[in-house]
């Protein structure tokens, strides 16, 4: 009789953490393209999709900052400080670039509430004016 060869504890829980991180990054994947979809169509004003992107990038570049400082012994000290600065350098400058379509965004006069400039009632009869 051929011994079965079963899948282990170990194994098991590795299937099941790689699984569940995958399916993580499906549903933060559909998240993001949803979210720019829906800036990108929101009443013909691209101001609110870079500012949705602005976030994206640098909720990104957070990972990026809070990853290479965890794992700063596998760096040398040039790669680390360049990895380092450029992160926060993309930090600081999509910051002021959403802040600054967050401006322009909220003062488009096109999302404001307007009232009706044509006026189509019309008066028939005796009440002509010319």
């Amino acid at each position: 009789m051929v011994n079965e060869k079963f899948v282990s504890k170990n194994e098991n829980d590795e299937i099941v953490k790689n699984t569940f991180i995958i399916f993580g990054y499906v549903l933060v994947s559909i998240m993001v393209v949803v979210s720019l979809i829906w800036s990108y169509n929101y009443n013909n004003n691209l101001y609110l999709f870079v500012v949705i992107y602005s976030i994206i990038i640098i909720l990104y570049t957070v990972v990026i900052v809070s990853l290479v400082v965890i794992n700063k012994e596998k760096y040398d000290n040039i790669t680390y400080r360049l990895l380092f600065s450029s992160t926060i350098f993309t930090i600081f400058l999509t910051f002021i670039i959403g802040v600054f379509f967050i401006y322009k965004f909220f003062s488009v006069p096109s999302l404001k509430n307007k009232e009706e400039i044509i006026n189509y009632s019309y008066k028939y009869g005796n009440d002509r004016r010319y």
